[in-house]
């Protein structure tokens, strides 16, 4: 009844021995099922031609959670012609880094970054391990222990330490615990590192815990290594739904680099 209301004609005759079609019936079915034919030609071939297109990776990058690395590696790959990447730029304040988590899955595929965070751990986010990071004090350079190659704990008894509040990262927890345990003085900063943190160190001459893939984004705060080993998860954040291109992506990119460590992780 609706698909006669909706065509405007007779399309069935009911009688007492069954149904049958009209001839206008007869005619609109097998138009339509003509139709549904050439439609799923068109889809398929539609999809054909996108995934034998250049397909576009948008990777997010900041001063902290830089993509040049990544970029780095890429350029070198001879592979690349497949791909196409966008660099989105955001900031590392807690507004900004908000809205970039939003963001993963619908204006930027990924990022690289430190990834020992709660918020990655419960979010709707999948990740590719990187080697390691490691741990390192950032010194003000007209501090007095800038100079020093190696910093035991014992060396910031006098000082004071800028850290991330507990409870945002399980890593940065365990060396706070370390740092409290010695009765060295702990600044808690507001949330995760800015370059506000280390203008905050710079001018008031704290000490912060800082990374290797940081040692050059700001020059009056020295990286000096620690006296443990210390390293911090790092790699690739992406959406749990991301586009079957984007894991390809991942997995070309992470398996270049396992090749070309010191490219990525700079210590």
């Amino acid at each position: 009844m609706v698909l006669k209301q909706m065509v405007g004609v007779k399309l069935l005759n009911r009688t007492t021995q069954g149904v049958s079609l009209t001839k206008a019936g007869k005619f609109f079915y097998e138009s339509a099922s003509n139709y549904i034919s050439k439609s799923e030609s068109i889809l398929k071939r539609t999809h054909d031609i996108d995934s034998q297109s250049q397909k576009i990776i948008r990777i997010g990058t900041s001063l902290l959670r830089s993509a040049q690395p990544l970029i780095k590696v890429w350029s070198g790959m001879e592979n690349n012609d497949d791909f196409q990447v966008e660099l989105v730029s955001f900031e590392d304040d807690p507004l900004s880094m908000q809205r970039m988590f939003m963001n993963i899955g619908t204006k930027i595929d990924f990022f690289v970054g430190p990834m020992n965070s709660e918020q990655i751990k419960y979010g709707p986010y999948q990740t590719y391990d990187l080697p390691e990071t490691k741990f390192y004090w950032g010194v003000p350079i007209n501090n007095h222990l800038a100079n020093k190659k190696k910093l035991a704990l014992t060396d910031l008894k006098n000082d004071k330490v800028i850290m991330v509040k507990r409870g945002l990262s399980p890593k940065l927890d365990a060396l706070r615990d370390r740092l409290e345990k010695n009765e060295i003085t702990v600044i808690d900063s507001e949330d995760f590192y800015d370059i506000n943190t280390f203008n905050i160190c710079s001018q008031n001459n704290y000490i912060m815990e800082t990374l290797g893939i940081w040692k050059y984004v700001y020059a009056p705060i020295k990286s000096v290594e620690m006296d443990n080993d210390y390293r911090m998860p790092y790699g690739i954040v992406y959406s749990q739904q991301a586009h079957a291109s984007v894991r390809q992506f991942i997995e070309m990119i992470g398996s270049e680099y396992r090749k070309q460590t010191n490219a990525l992780t700079f210590g």
